[in-house]
């Protein structure tokens, strides 16, 4: 069965795994900037 994106199973099982360890990165990241600009200057 071809699949819309034209990946294998394998293919599209490393291919998340990669897009899902690069968010979770991105997340941590983010959340430790915002805590960071928090400390330095709150907003509430």
């Amino acid at each position: 069965m071809a699949s819309l994106s034209g990946l294998t199973a394998d293919e599209a099982k490393a291919f998340h795994s990669l897009y899902m360890s690069s968010f979770l990165g991105f997340l941590v990241v983010s959340a430790v900037a915002h805590f960071l600009i928090w400390q330095w200057q709150p907003w509430f």
